[in-house]
């Protein structure tokens, strides 16, 4: 019971330490890319935390794979360092016995992977599809602000809006120019003031207003004089919103005989056996001798993780090429890996120290 709780206990610690590590430095990267997005216009301002948010989701199988693997390779580096492992194994332990209480610390975080790859990561990914859509097509209304020119994502309409008041909802002095199926339309009003109706389209009201519209190059104008009115601000036909092979449910995925939906499942699967069997794995990779040379093991430890990772992207490219058919799938590298995890154990297990 002390053996299993020592080992639980610092190795939960250590990984909840080293997720923050890992967390801070992917979302880090995140920001960066999103706020050059949001800089080119690509991203309205106004949804770089909400969609960092959902991006980052599906980060969370990998940084938990990792955190699992690093966190059990340190801890039992450690003890092989301090010779704490010859204690054990004098005590009569042996280099399996750390496979019953590294299980209990780490199928939890592996059943959460699995979870997290094959319906949440999904979910997230078509949400944070959805919200950007929404949000560059909500940014058109926050363009229009008082005493600027403002010109659409599109760069077919340009609004003016003088000492716009966000609680009244209305300005003086708009102006407005559409440019639509070869003509140009320029409309100057009193007053104006944005309004969202039942369907959620949104709308620029105009009051005491004046419209001309002239065909391309011409100079003659037509003119109208209106008492109300309403300009719609947004592109009436709703943005459809693609949700791609990496947000589709993964029931549809097993459903679906397309090679690209194939290799995507056998992916989403991957990542949580990629998780056991390096976690696994770090127990006889964490072999060190304190009179020996330095971080071999990790090296070969690091190999091993890389190597893995950048296999199931490998075969993912080719699943999806139909290089590989889908009944094999990625199993022949699980099983690899599986074989090699054995055989670590049963290298270490003759040779202690």
């Amino acid at each position: 019971m002390l053996f299993r709780k020592t080992l639980i206990h610092e190795m939960t610690w250590v990984a909840f330490g080293l997720f923050v590590v890992l967390l801070v430095i992917v979302m880090t990267s995140q920001i960066v890319r999103l706020l050059g997005e949001a800089a080119v216009g690509a991203l309205a301002s106004s949804a770089v935390w909400a969609v960092m948010g959902f991006a980052a989701v599906r980060y969370f199988p990998i940084l938990f794979s990792l955190m699992l693997f690093i966190s059990i390779l340190s801890v039992l580096t450690r003890l092989w360092k301090d010779h704490e492992m010859v204690v054990w194994f004098a005590a009569g332990r042996s280099i399996t016995s750390f496979i019953t209480p590294v299980l209990q610390m780490g199928v939890p975080v592996v059943v959460l992977i699995a979870a997290l790859s094959l319906y949440v990561s999904p979910w997230a990914q078509l949400k944070g599809r959805e919200y950007r859509a929404a949000s560059l097509k909500n940014q058109e209304v926050s363009q229009v602000s008082p005493g600027v020119f403002r010109e659409s994502r599109g760069a077919d309409r340009v609004y003016f809006i003088e000492n716009f008041s966000g609680e009244g909802g209305q300005g003086e002095n708009v102006f407005v120019q559409i440019r639509q199926d070869g003509k140009t339309s320029t409309v100057l009003a009193n007053k104006g003031g944005l309004f969202v109706d039942e369907m959620g389209d949104r709308w620029l009201w105009l009051k005491d207003a004046t419209a001309y519209q002239a065909a391309a190059d011409s100079p003659q104008y037509d003119i109208l004089t209106f008492k109300d009115g309403k300009v719609r601000v947004e592109d009436p036909t709703p943005a459809v919103i693609n949700p791609g092979t990496e947000s589709m449910r993964s029931v549809d995925l097993w459903r679906s005989s397309d090679a690209m939906h194939q290799a995507e499942l056998a992916w989403r699967i991957a990542l949580p056996i990629q998780a056991f069997l390096l976690m696994l794995a770090a127990i006889p990779l964490a072999f060190a001798n304190p009179r020996g040379g330095r971080g071999y093991h990790m090296v070969i430890a690091a190999l091993l993780a890389f190597g893995y990772y950048n296999g199931i992207n490998v075969m993912q490219a080719w699943l999806a090429v139909g290089k590989i058919p889908p009944q094999i799938g990625m199993w022949p590298l699980h099983a690899a890996v599986a074989v090699l995890t054995a055989g670590l154990f049963w290298w270490r297990s003759r040779v202690r120290g």
